[in-house]
């Protein structure tokens, strides 16, 4: 996840990668003028690696799922990872404030299936119009977190958090109960491993290690093979069912390193790992850090 965030500044972001926060997951802020380093790349259909909240004010299209979504004056705009989607504007006047941020710096140390939450079910793009009230009071939330995001308060990340929730929730409070998904549609598989995946990783501790990360494991779990799941996931994550696992260990991992005093070794047993050492070369290779620098710094 990490290198494809890097590769999406590279693509479309005038200024650099920003330095590492040391948070749970990348977080960011941007603003429609830095991201038209390559409009055409924006045009592209294509998935984002992160989360992501646009506040837009101005003329637009969408484009996913075969579908035109025309947005115009106020706006609000949530995509997930899994949207595949594409961008396009001609109105010179046009203004955007974007938070992105990966599922782990959404989730936190919480165990969220974020996939149910309505701005972002059905790998769907979710636009609600807004009143010049609503726009400005959610871009002054919008510039509170951005100020917070380059102040040294040693738990802004947590602070950030709950300013993104803010938002979330304020637009979810204005959803119709009959407009949220139901809770007895049938579950798609990719659905299934990405639930399966989250309740596996429940309170992982020293009493409670992961039981199995392997492919061929969850694969078992879900009664079906591991060409059949990689080759479903492949289809709708772009990723194979390794690379989701792998980046859902990192995840963990961070989390105990930060939110624990568990030692390194207790760590690699809490995530299955029989030798540190294999643990640690796991992370360092992933991460290009190790683990106790991530932990200290």
């Amino acid at each position: 996840m990490h290198r494809e965030i890097e590769i999406f500044y590279d693509q479309y972001v005038h200024r650099s990668y920003p330095d590492e926060q040391f948070f749970l997951g990348h977080f960011d802020v941007l603003h429609w003028e830095d991201l038209k380093k390559d409009l055409s790349a924006c045009e592209r259909l294509q998935r984002k690696p992160f989360y992501k909240i646009a506040l837009l004010n101005g003329t637009a299209k969408y484009h996913s799922n075969n579908v035109e979504v025309p947005i115009s004056g106020y706006t609000i705009v949530f995509t997930e990872p899994m949207t595949r989607s594409s961008f396009s504007t001609d109105d010179e006047n046009f203004v955007g404030d974007y938070c992105v941020c990966s599922g782990s710096f959404l989730r936190g140390t919480a165990k969220l299936n974020l996939s149910n939450w309505p701005v972002f079910k059905d790998r769907e793009i979710y636009t609600q119009p807004l009143s010049k009230e609503q726009y400005l009071f959610l871009s002054q939330i919008m510039l509170e977190i951005e100020q917070e995001k380059d102040s040294d308060y040693f738990f802004k990340e947590q602070l950030i958090r709950n300013r993104v929730f803010d938002i979330i929730h304020y637009i979810q409070k204005s959803i119709k109960s009959n407009n949220f998904p139901s809770l007895y549609m049938e579950d798609t598989l990719d659905e299934r491993f990405l639930k399966l995946v989250e309740n596996t990783f429940l309170d992982i501790s020293l009493q409670k290690p992961l039981m199995g990360k392997t492919p061929a494991y969850f694969a078992g779990l879900l009664n079906t093979t591991v060409d059949h799941l990689n080759q479903t996931l492949k289809k709708i994550t772009g990723k194979t069912t390794r690379d989701i696992l792998h980046e859902r260990i990192i995840e963990e991992a961070n989390i105990l390193l930060k939110h624990t005093n568990y030692s390194v070794k207790e760590i690699a047993w809490c995530l299955n790992f029989q030798e540190t050492p294999h643990f640690v070369n796991f992370y360092k290779k992933l991460t290009k850090t190790t683990p106790l620098v991530y932990r200290t710094t």
